[in-house]
């Protein structure tokens, strides 16, 4: 799996710029496909990943089941300085 970028404080927060941006996306009538393709060219991980991530964007998963996948696939859950620079990372290959 490709590394994901983002840190265990952006995926429990329903409310953060990232999964508003999926919504935003969503509410634009963009296509799913399309929003998955994006979250993954963006933040990294597998095709599950991304899925995972658009349905908590969306409300139908809640963080808790991204964070187990992301265990399973060996995740390493980056620090808190990590963390807080997630928004800052600019390389996603």
């Amino acid at each position: 799996m490709t590394l994901f970028t983002l840190g265990r404080k952006t995926i429990i927060n329903e409310s953060s710029l990232e999964y508003s941006w999926v919504r935003q996306q969503v509410e634009e009538g963009t296509e799913r496909e399309s929003i998955l393709s994006s979250i993954q060219q963006c933040f990294g991980g597998d095709e599950e990943t991304a899925v995972l991530f658009f349905n908590i964007a969306i409300g139908e998963s809640s963080p808790g089941v991204l964070l187990s996948h992301l265990r399973i696939s060996n995740w390493n859950i980056p620090s808190e300085s990590e963390d807080n620079a997630d928004r800052n990372i600019t390389s996603y290959g």
